[in-house]
């Protein structure tokens, strides 16, 4: 089986002539084959994001 992962950035409107719109809109896709590499990929972002959402609660 097959997992794939889709991703986008940048601005949806398109609208090149407001500067403060993105003059890029990128899309990514992540595919994996097999539960367990799926399973392994899904552990490896828990752990990424536990991390970086309790680095500010660390004290130094």
């Amino acid at each position: 089986m097959w997992y794939l992962y889709l991703d986008e950035s940048g601005d949806l409107g398109f609208d090149f002539k407001r500067k403060t719109t993105s003059k890029y809109f990128t899309i990514t896709i992540l595919c994996f084959e097999g539960v367990a590499n799926n399973r392994s990929f899904n552990h490896a972002v828990r752990k990424t994001l536990a991390r970086k959402m309790n680095f500010k609660k660390r004290k130094f």
